[in-house]
């Protein structure tokens, strides 16, 4: 995974889509628990989908509301992550 658009294909595949959504509208700032679009199962297969797609292991720590409100923010904690040698 090299950039936040492809995070963002990540998370779009691992969300319920409701009748007429576009999994395509899905960008970095799109307000994932605002909107209802992720809970806590769908979080916790992103994150499995991190490890076992891209080699991203978050830690505990690392998996709260925060860094789910958005993908910009997931991929903030994710290069905050590899900038310290963890990801």
């Amino acid at each position: 995974m090299n950039t936040v658009e492809d995070l963002c294909t990540l998370i779009g595949r691992r969300i319920t889509w409701a009748r007429g959504e576009d999994p395509q509208s899905l960008t970095p700032d799109t307000p994932l628990l605002e909107r209802g679009l992720i809970d806590s199962l769908a979080i916790m297969e992103i994150v499995a989908a991190l490890d076992k797609e891209a080699g991203v292991t978050l830690p505990d720590t690392e998996i709260v509301a925060a860094n789910f409100r958005t993908p910009k923010a997931l991929w903030a904690a994710i290069g905050a992550l590899a900038g310290e040698g963890r990801a």
